[in-house]
C-alpha cells in the first residue's frame, strides 16, 4: 500500500489533506516537527511527501537527494503545498510537482496518483538498472550546467554554476573552492551541507594552500601566496549540524581550474561516502566544462578594461582636439587679418618680395584653417555632437557653388575643369552645407592629385536601385535601398591609387605614399569625413582607379520623393543626429 508523509505546520493541512488520502486506502504519516523529519523518512520510508512550502524546503530537498543517491531501490516524490504568489524558481528547486492552495481534494488525489504511477515507472527503471539512472541524472546535470556556463561572462558566477553543478551530481558534503583572479584578489569558497568550526575553516584553507603549491614543485607559482591574505567564505546549507576535523578524513577529489593559457584556482570536494569512479569522472566532466567560458569570461573583461581605458582616451582626445583647434583659430584670425590689411595696402606700400612673403603666409593660414576645421569635423562626427539640417535640395546648386569655388585653383594649374549635368533637376533631403562640403572635399582632392594640364570633372547621374552595383560600396549592412537615386561621380586623370591601397582610401589619416603625395600634403581627413556625411545622408560611397590612370570617385543620394527608412520628409526643416555641441564655435 502507497505510504504518504504529509510535514506541514499549517494545521488545516490535517483535515484538508490526511484525511482524503486515508479515504482511498493510503497510509498516511503527518508531522509538524521538523526536528523529527530525517528520523521519520528513514523509519517510515515513504513513496510521496507533501511539504508545506513555508518549512525548509531546500534543506529537505538536499536530503532527499542524498537519501535518493545512497538508497538505490528508493525514488521519493516531493510534491510542494504552495500558495498562487510563490516564487516558482525560488521554492521548486529540488521538488518533483506541486499543488496550489486552497487545496482541492480530487486535485490532490489525482496528483499524488500520478506521481505514484511516475515513482512505479522510475522503481521498474531502478530495479532495471539502478546505476544507469545515476548516470542519466548526472549526465542531465552535465548537460543543464554546461548551458548554464554558457549563458553568463561573470567570472564568479561561473565558478558558482560549477559547485551548484557539483553538488546537483555528486552530492558532496563540503566542496573548497580556491578562487585566484589576480595577486590581490584570492579567497576560498567553501560551500558546506552544516556549519562548520573555524579550525577546520584554517584547516581547510592550509589544504588548499598546500596543495596548490604542490602543483608547481619545478615551476615558478603563477601566484604567490600569503595565507593570511586570502579570504574565506563559507556558505552552508542547515544548521541542524556541525562539521569538524572529521571531514577531511572523507572521501575526496582535488582539480586545478584552468584555461588554456592561465591558471585560475583549484577545487575539491569532500563526501562522507565513497566516490565511485563515475563520480570521479562527473567530476573531472564538471570541472573542465567550466575552462572554456572561464577564459571568454576573462577575455570579456580584459575588453571591457580596455574600453573604458579607449573610451577615456576618447574623450581626452576630443578635448584635446576642440581645446587646441579653438585656440588655434584664435590667433590665426588674428594673423589672417593683419595679412589682409598688409596685402590691401592700408599699412603702408608693399614690395614685390614683402608681397609674395605675405601671400605665402596668407597661403598657409588658410590651409592650417582647412586642417584645423577638419580635426573639429572629425571630433564632432566621433563625439555624435555634428549638427546637420535637412531640407529640400537641388544638387544642381552645390556642383555648380563648387564649379566656381574651385576654378581659379584648377587654373592655377592649367587643368580642365567643369561640370556635366545630365538632368535639369535631382532633388534630395539633405543639408546643404554638407553637401557643399562633400563635393569640395573630393573635388579638392582629385585637383590636389591631378598633375599639370590634367582634367577633373563632376558628373551628375540618376540612377535606379536595381542599377547599382552594391559590390562597389565602401561600407553596405544591407539595409534596404530606396528606388531612386541621384549619382554624383568625381573623375580626374590624377596619379590614380594602386590596387592593393584602395580598401584604405576613406581611413582617416591615409594618405597613399607617393612623391606627389608627399608634395601637396594633407591631413588624410577629407574623404571619411565626406564618407560620414554621405552615411548621414542614407548614401553610398565608393572609390574605382588604376594606377597612373586617374580615379573617380562616386557617390549617389537617395530622391527626395522616394520614402527613405530613417528621414522625416513631411518636415523641410529638421535637425538630425543632434547633441549637446560640446564643440560650440567661436564668434572671431
Amino acid at each position: 500500500m502507497p505510504k504518504i508523509l504529509v510535514f506541514s505546520n499549517q494545521s488545516d493541512d490535517f483535515i484538508n489533506i490526511v484525511n482524503p488520502l486515508k479515504e482511498i486506502g493510503y497510509i498516511v504519516e503527518y508531522l509538524s516537527d521538523e526536528s523529527k523529519i530525517f528520523e521519520t523518512i528513514s523509519a517510515f520510508v515513504p513513496d510521496i511527501m507533501l511539504l508545506c512550502s513555508y518549512t525548509a524546503i531546500k534543506d529537505i530537498a538536499f536530503a532527499l537527494r542524498k537519501i535518493r543517491l545512497q538508497d538505490e531501490g528508493g525514488d521519493i516524490q516531493i510534491i510542494l503545498l504552495v500558495n498562487k504568489d510563490a516564487e516558482i524558481d525560488e521554492v521548486f528547486s529540488g521538488a518533483d510537482g506541486y499543488v496550489t492552495r486552497p487545496i482541492n481534494p480530487n486535485i490532490l488525489v489525482a496528483t499524488v496518483n500520478a506521481h505514484l504511477r511516475l515513482k512505479n515507472h522510475l522503481d521498474i527503471f531502478s530495479a532495471n538498472n539502478s546505476e544507469l539512472a545515476k548516470r542519466f541524472y548526472q549526465l542531465k546535470v552535465l548537460y543543464d550546467t554546461n548551458s548554464n556556463l554558457a549563458g553568463t561572462l561573470n567570472k564568479r558566477r561561473l565558478i558558482n554554476i560549477m559547485n551548484e553543478g557539483l553538488e546537483q551530481s555528486i552530492s558532496y558534503s563540503l566542496c573548497s573552492t580556491l578562487v585566484m583572479d589576480n595577486p590581490d584578489d584570492i579567497s576560498l569558497i567553501i560551500n558546506s551541507h552544516y556549519p562548520i568550526t573555524k579550525r577546520l575553516e584554517q584547516a581547510l584553507k592550509l589544504r588548499a594552500m598546500i596543495a596548490y603549491k604542490s602543483m608547481f614543485k619545478n615551476e615558478s607559482l603563477p601566484f604567490e601566496i600569503n595565507i593570511e591574505k586570502v579570504r574565506t567564505e563559507v556558505n552552508f546549507k542547515q544548521e541542524n549540524g556541525k562539521y569538524d576535523l572529521e571531514v577531511m578524513s572523507y572521501g575526496s577529489v582535488f582539480s586545478p581550474i584552468s584555461t588554456s593559457d592561465k591558471f585560475f584556482g583549484t577545487v575539491e570536494i569532500m563526501r562522507d561516502t565513497e566516490l565511485s569512479n563515475e563520480d570521479i569522472t562527473c567530476f573531472q566532466t564538471v570541472v573542465s566544462q567550466v575552462a572554456l567560458p572561464l577564459e571568454s569570461a576573462i577575455l570579456y573583461e580584459e575588453i571591457q578594461d580596455k574600453n573604458v581605458k579607449l573610451e577615456k582616451l576618447e574623450k581626452l582626445k576630443s578635448e584635446f582636439v576642440s581645446i587646441v583647434s579653438h585656440e588655434l583659430r584664435t590667433p590665426l584670425t588674428a594673423i589672417k587679418n593683419s595679412i589682409d590689411i598688409m596685402l590691401s595696402g592700408k599699412s603702408g606700400e608693399l614690395t614685390d618680395g614683402m608681397k609674395n612673403f605675405l601671400s605665402m603666409g596668407d597661403r598657409n593660414v588658410v590651409r592650417l584653417s582647412g586642417i584645423i576645421n577638419d580635426l573639429l569635423d572629425l571630433s564632432k562626427i566621433e563625439a555624435g555632437k555634428m549638427q546637420y539640417r535637412f531640407e529640400e535640395i537641388n544638387l544642381v546648386n552645390p556642383i555648380n557653388f563648387v564649379i566656381s569655388t574651385l576654378k581659379s585653383t584648377a587654373e592655377a594649374k592649367n587643368i580642365t575643369f567643369g561640370a556635366k549635368i545630365n538632368i535639369d533637376e535631382a532633388r534630395v533631403y539633405a543639408d546643404m552645407q554638407k553637401v557643399e562640403q562633400i563635393l569640395t572635399n573630393l573635388t579638392s582632392n582629385a585637383i590636389k592629385f591631378t598633375g599639370k594640364d590634367g582634367s577633373v570633372s563632376i558628373t551628375l547621374d540618376k540612377i535606379q536601385a536595381k542599377n547599382l552595383d552594391i559590390s562597389k560600396f565602401y561600407e553596405y549592412n544591407k539595409e534596404p535601398l530606396a528606388e531612386n537615386y541621384f549619382l554624383v561621380q568625381v573623375q580626374d586623370t590624377g596619379i590614380g591609387i594602386a590596387k592593393e591601397n584602395m580598401t584604405k582610401v576613406f581611413d582617416k589619416f591615409q594618405q597613399i605614399e607617393s612623391s606627389l603625395s608627399r608634395k601637396v600634403g594633407g591631413t588624410g581627413l577629407g574623404l571619411p569625413i565626406a564618407k560620414e556625411f554621405i552615411n548621414a545622408h542614407k548614401g553610398f560611397v565608393w572609390a574605382e582607379s588604376e594606377e597612373s590612370k586617374g580615379s573617380v570617385f562616386s557617390f549617389v543620394l537617395p530622391e527626395y520623393s522616394t520614402k527613405v527608412k530613417g528621414f522625416n520628409t513631411d518636415e523641410k526643416n529638421v535637425n538630425m543626429l543632434v547633441g549637446n555641441d560640446d564643440f560650440g564655435e567661436e564668434n572671431e
